[in-house]
């Protein structure tokens, strides 16, 4: 892999001044670049003391939604369809509804471990201390059970009996998803308080709604399909941003494929199962865990059944604080992993970022995975390409670290951008600075959706944005595009140093698979490899 760090550097020269100074940057490569090194001083900026009137405005504007359902996590919505959307004025009213808000997961546990379960206990389901968002927690010393030590490496979180998971007849733990998966998640929706899984069906039946961009109102949907592409299309066959053509998941996945009637409940039990299964399972406790890549927070393995009637684990992989959050990974064997260890996955977890925010609603914070597919031929012959990189800050303070490639690439040294890979980043950039120009304070659009959509939608934008600079600055093409320029070879700096994690996975029952455990063979056919960079590409 072909790593470089991009130093962010504050007080740059050039200032856009709307519309046409970034229509000019297209017409100038160098500029492009310095464009990128711009929108990466001003995103990643750190952050400057609020004025009073600013702080007013911000408290006015955070009234119902500071306890999003899981924030940063597993936030699976109830139904919504286009007859039914919420609306900018029923958003507060939605949070104020939402009957987990203050929920602490008591009956839930209780659940479990009279039913031959186990939850660690000094774990809890809660807000976090500021009252942001909900998760789980280590109990402080405090708290009833809480104790000083907290929980210990190698500890068992949870166990979850076979009995207490909601799983399709025909399981394997080869498969990854079933139309049999999300009719039994309907299915256990319709019975309701008669179903044998009662306590965790319950608690997803009331999760608030709206909270996933398949679910979003047609204003919100197109605002962010505009993000994507200029003519506001995001099929596969286009040359949009990721990701591509997910927003018709329902209809062409529940509808049209496992042939499930559209009602509010099926929406509900389709939205639940999507953004919390664990491949074709749907496991209580464990899926009300936020996610973490950062080797730095991310603190527990899972490990589910090999086979129909063994339980599913979750365990630490170090010891956890008192007062700390517990996470989970919701796309371990993501290409970018940290950990060698888990370079071949049999869990079908190796989303990107993208896919994240596509399935989940949020867009999870550095280490990020980012594939863009795009189109570097011409009208009349078309060249599909895949860039694949990885993008990491080592600390809050330090710089961007980029890796071209991943895990699962067959010839690393191949996957550095070239010509036109660059080309097609430089332009969507240049387009998304005018985007945000143009709309960013267009007050009517802003109330035709509720603001949780409009906020989601430009925090996906500057991350897109982000990721788009942080590639470009990292090619080493600037130089290439333009021979004057000689600032580059100080701002980004190649870094041969080893990005793994010193941590070593846990080992799991016989009967259970972590995802340390290798899978060669299928890794192996769902490579696809990039095309090599063109003839005269630096070498790195």
């Amino acid at each position: 892999m072909i790593r470089r760090i991009i130093p962010i550097v504050a007080n740059t020269l050039l200032i856009l001044s709307g519309t046409n100074a970034a229509s000019d940057e297209a017409n100038s490569s160098s500029l492009a670049f310095e464009l990128a090194k711009t929108t990466l001083d001003r995103i990643m900026a750190p952050p400057q003391a609020l004025s009073d009137v600013d702080k007013e405005n911000d408290k006015n504007n955070s009234v119902g939604e500071k306890t999003q359902s899981e924030a940063n996590g597993n936030g699976a919505t109830e139904e919504t369809n286009d007859k039914q959307q919420p609306t900018k004025e029923d958003e507060t009213k939605m949070e104020a509804e939402d009957k987990n808000l203050s929920y602490d997961g008591s009956d839930l546990i209780e659940w479990i471990n009279n039913n031959g379960g186990y939850i660690h206990p000094n774990a809890r389901i809660g807000l976090d201390p500021t009252g942001q968002y909900r998760g789980v927690f280590v109990k402080n010393v405090e708290e009833e059970g809480g104790t000083s030590e907290g929980i210990e490496e190698g500890d068992t979180v949870a166990r979850i009996p076979w009995d207490l998971i909601i799983k399709p007849k025909n399981y394997s733990d080869s498969t990854y998803w079933s139309c049999e998966a999300l009719h039994e998640i309907h299915r256990q929706f319709l019975l309701g308080d008669e179903s044998p899984y009662a306590p965790y069906v319950n608690y997803l039946k009331n999760q608030p709604r709206g909270r996933i961009p398949a679910e979003w109102t047609d204003a919100g949907k197109q605002l962010l399909q505009t993000i994507q592409s200029k003519n506001g299309q995001d099929d596969e066959s286009s040359n949009a941003l990721p990701p591509k053509g997910n927003l018709k998941s329902f209809e062409e996945t529940w509808i049209e494929e496992c042939k499930g009637e559209d009602t509010p409940l099926a929406r509900a039990a389709y939205y639940q199962f999507t953004s919390r299964d664990e491949d074709t399972l749907m496991v209580p406790f464990y899926d009300m865990h936020n996610h973490s890549n950062d080797p730095k927070k991310l603190n527990t393995i899972s490990a589910k059944p090999k086979r129909k009637g063994k339980p599913f684990y979750l365990r630490t992989i170090r010891d956890i604080a008192p007062g700390e959050q517990i996470f989970i990974s919701y796309n371990r064997c993501n290409a970018c992993w940290f950990d060698e260890t888990y370079k071949d996955c049999t869990s079908y977890s190796h989303y990107g970022t993208p896919q994240l925010f596509d399935i989940f609603g949020f867009v999870e914070e550095f280490p990020q995975m980012w594939s863009f597919e795009m189109n570097v031929g011409d009208e009349d012959h078309a060249e599909w390409d895949d860039l694949k990189f990885c993008l990491e800050k080592r600390d809050d303070d330090g710089p961007l670290l980029v890796t071209f490639g991943d895990n699962y690439s067959p010839y690393p040294d191949d996957e550095v951008p070239h010509m036109g890979n660059v080309q097609y980043l430089s332009n969507h950039l240049v387009r998304l600075t005018e985007l945000e120009s143009s709309l960013k304070e267009d007050s009517k659009m802003m109330e035709s959706m509720p603001k949780y959509e409009w906020d989601m939608a430009w925090t996906y934008h500057q991350a897109v944005m982000t990721s788009i600079s942080a590639a470009m600055l990292a090619s080493g093409l600037d130089d290439e595009w333009d021979e004057e320029d000689g600032e580059d070879e100080d701002r980004i700096i190649v870094d041969e140093e080893d990005s793994s994690d010193d941590s070593e996975p846990v080992e799991d029952e016989e009967d259970s698979s972590d995802d340390s455990e290798p899978a060669e063979e299928k890794k192996k056919e769902e490579v696809k490899p990039r095309m090599k960079g063109q003839a005269g590409l630096e070498e790195l």
